[in-house]
């Protein structure tokens, strides 16, 4: 069944069973009510999107694919007004109200009783505007922000959720104690990859002619390149950019030596062939309370077959195997950094089975089509589980 892309008619009237109507039947002894979900996405489905997931151009992209599983349809920013100074202002404050609001008014008209927020930027405000009966899960992608904290804590928002999933195990346990929360209403949903997508061509020869660091959200570039300094043997290759985010690298300061270059940021289908062409990959991150900035580098990398060299992060340590399917290195030690890369760099033998296992580890634990499963599954107990306490 083809997934819903288009964003949904919000100029409906009430529909023929609005969730008034639904709680009255669900409460009814021998009534059974299907529960319906509506996915929200931060971000704006490109027109071309589905077109290229279909042709192999693209990966897939797990609001589509969760719209597909539960039949169901998806809000964007697309459904919303282009209004540029109140877009400024909510990424300034990383807050998307006007489509939690729009979130909001639809769940009214047209009776859904599941939400699934795929990010804090718009399940935070919809916890105030969401009828408290209708069921919602939030994934968090900076659960340990403080300036988050306090505002869930001032608001006592943490009961408002009836789930909360972060995207590591180690950011799901300190949101657990930081917002004083039961095990079971903050779980650990790692970050999905598309294994289809991303999948090795030809054999790697562990003997490739550069190294590669692409992506921008958190990249320390500044301590990488004062590692390649010390490495003026290895070609480095800088592709500093992002599809979700916009800011300076961080690089801009510092000057780049000889075997540093930088190279445009790319579509996905041709970051594919970056990553193949690469003999491993490397992830900077800065020290920071997001926890897991970079795995989605990290996790395309391995299942590209590519070892990775990236920092020692809580969140992030979890997307690596240390010494199986990548290394890791504490934060801002460029030396460090330069021993790895180069201790990779002169064992091709030892790049190749490590990216060998890379793939396989990414294809037991992080595949998209595990991950809704797992979604699946936790919408089940959610609705299990019922009213918010």
């Amino acid at each position: 069944m083809e997934p819903t892309y288009q964003a949904p008619d919000l100029s409906l009237p009430w529909s023929p069973v609005s969730i008034n109507d639904r709680y009255r039947l669900r409460e009814q002894p021998n009534v059974s009510i299907a529960m319906q979900a509506l996915i929200i996405a931060t971000n704006a489905t490109p027109a071309a999107l589905a077109a290229e997931v279909r042709a192999g151009q693209h990966q897939r992209v797990d609001y589509l694919e969760l719209a597909e599983r539960f039949n169901s349809q998806y809000l964007d920013y697309n459904c919303l007004r282009a209004v540029p100074v109140a877009r400024k202002l909510e990424d300034l404050l990383r807050s998307d109200l006007r489509l939690a609001a729009t979130v909001a008014r639809m769940v009214r008209q047209q009776g859904y009783d599941c939400v699934i927020s795929l990010s804090e930027r718009v399940g935070i405000p919809l916890a105030l505007l969401l009828d408290r009966r209708v069921c919602h899960m939030v994934i968090f992608h900076h659960g340990m922000s403080p300036r988050k904290l306090k505002l869930i804590k001032a608001l006592r928002l943490q009961r408002r959720w009836n789930l909360i999933a972060a995207i590591s195990r180690a950011e799901a346990e300190g949101m657990r104690a930081a917002l004083d929360l039961e095990p079971e209403r903050v779980v650990a949903l790692h970050t999905p990859v598309d294994t289809r997508f991303y999948q090795p061509g030809a054999p790697s020869s562990g003997d490739e002619g550069f190294i590669e660091s692409l992506g921008l959200s958190y990249r320390d570039y500044p301590t990488l390149i004062r590692a390649m300094r010390r490495l003026p043997h290895i070609p480095c290759r800088l592709r500093i950019g992002s599809a979700w985010v916009s800011r300076r690298g961080g690089h801009e300061r510092e000057p780049l030596p000889p075997n540093v270059s930088l190279e445009p940021f790319v579509h996905p289908r041709r970051l594919r062939e970056c990553y193949a062409a690469s003999r491993f990959i490397i992830v900077p991150i800065r020290a920071t309370t997001q926890w897991s900035a970079g795995c989605t580098s990290v996790q395309a990398a391995q299942a590209m077959g590519k070892p990775v060299v990236a920092t020692r992060m809580p969140g992030l340590s979890e997307y690596v195997v240390e010494g199986e399917t990548g290394l890791l290195i504490d934060p801002g030690d460029d030396r460090a950094m330069a021993r790895a890369i180069d201790e990779l760099w002169n064992d091709p033998q030892r790049v190749v089975r490590m990216g060998r296992q890379a793939r396989g580890w990414i294809e037991e634990h992080f595949s998209l089509d595990r991950w809704i499963q797992r979604v699946a599954s936790l919408v089940q107990q959610v609705a299990r589980q019922g009213a918010k306490a």
